[in-house]
């Protein structure tokens, strides 16, 4: 699902990076216009382009065809998301998947088009072991968090916000949209989408995080997480 805003500015929710609470707070505001995609909640940007069955979509392919591509203040072509620091990201897939609602089901299928989830490709990688789970990942995948924000992030994207510092981000962008929103309910509302900690703790095997921090290199770098730590902490 990709959220277009009353401006057309898109929101494209990258799994595990605080978008439900973005989404939440962008719906409560009455800033949304449109849900694209409301079965497939975590629509790229390829995907996002490719799913034409919406109302607005040949004039919101038409603002970023004429494109701003400098984050500048204009209303059309504008679209942003959020990361958040690759370790983190592995710490919170693990919470989700480990609670007993979820189980490691598999997600989607990476090869059909009409049941496609960005992590399906972690499919068969879970394990009630946190570094077990890792090892996992590294076999089947090495790099997925970096690979995996890369397809949100590429051009057009405009702005890039970061899980870490969700509200004020959140507040930067619908500046720089131009559009009309409550600071004060931004900056008081609820958190949503926190899972618990699991039955077994997470506790990283150093050579472990060594490797993923190796392997997601590129992506500490460019999302500017390369001199940051971990914060051992619950988040959404």
């Amino acid at each position: 699902m990709a959220l277009v805003l009353k401006n057309d500015a898109v929101f494209l929710h990258i799994p595990k990076t605080g978008g439900k609470w973005v989404t939440s707070v962008l719906e409560e505001m009455d800033l949304v216009r449109q849900k694209i995609a409301p079965r497939q909640k975590h629509l790229d940007i390829d995907h996002f382009f490719a799913y034409r069955s919406c109302q607005c979509w040949n004039r919101m392919t038409g603002a970023f065809r004429r494109g701003n591509g400098s984050g500048s203040r204009k209303k059309d072509g504008f679209m942003f998301c959020f990361v958040r620091h690759p370790l983190s990201w592995y710490e919170s897939w693990f919470r989700y998947m480990s609670q007993p609602s979820r189980n490691w089901q598999n997600w989607g299928d990476q090869c059909d088009p009409g049941n496609w989830h960005p992590n399906a490709i972690l499919n068969g990688t879970g394990s009630s072991d946190f570094n077990r789970f890792i090892e996992n990942v590294l076999h089947r995948r090495p790099g997925y968090v970096t690979e995996l924000f890369g397809w949100y992030t590429k051009p057009p994207m405009n702005f890039i916000g970061k899980q870490e510092n969700l509200v004020d981000d959140l507040i930067e962008v619908l500046d720089l949209i131009n559009i009309d929103y409550d600071e004060d309910f931004i900056r008081n509302y609820k958190k949503i989408g926190v899972s618990p900690d699991p039955a077994n703790k997470i506790i990283w095997n150093e050579k472990l995080k060594q490797e993923i921090e190796r392997v997601e290199y590129a992506g500490m770098v460019r999302y500017g997480y390369e001199n940051s730590t971990v914060q051992q902490k619950k988040a959404s």
